[in-house]
């Protein structure tokens, strides 16, 4: 029992930093995304910012970026059809499971905050 417990706490771990990694991701697709919307709409041009070289390579490479969004996206459904989802969702369907999976909600929200606070002390 101890061992899946142990286990159940390295998997959480790993959820919380993969939920801050794909965060981080969203965030900067996000800034990306904006940038690029500003260069579109020529604020770039007007400002005397970039030369056209420089936008033409922006507009090359929006492909790629929306490309690694699909990435992102794809892995997150993948992450939502998963074998361990799935009986999760299972077993929160059985009597006694709705508090089971109440009490690991907690207990990952406070994980999370925990890891949310540690990052921004640093």
């Amino acid at each position: 029992m101890e061992a899946i417990a142990q286990r159940e706490c390295e998997l959480r771990q790993s959820l919380i930093e993969a939920r801050d990694a794909l965060q981080r991701r969203d965030e900067e697709i996000d800034r990306l995304q904006s940038e690029l919307a500003a260069r579109v709409h020529g604020s770039e041009f007007s400002s005397g910012g970039l030369g056209a070289a420089s936008e033409v390579n922006q507009f090359e490479d929006r492909p790629t970026l929306e490309k690694k969004l699909l990435e992102q996206r794809m892995r997150i459904l993948r992450m939502e059809g998963s074998l361990p989802r799935r009986v999760r969702a299972r077993l929160a369907a059985l009597p006694g499971g709705r508090a089971i999976a109440a009490r690991r909600e907690k207990t990952f929200k406070r994980a999370v905050e925990a890891a949310h606070e540690r990052r921004t002390r640093k």
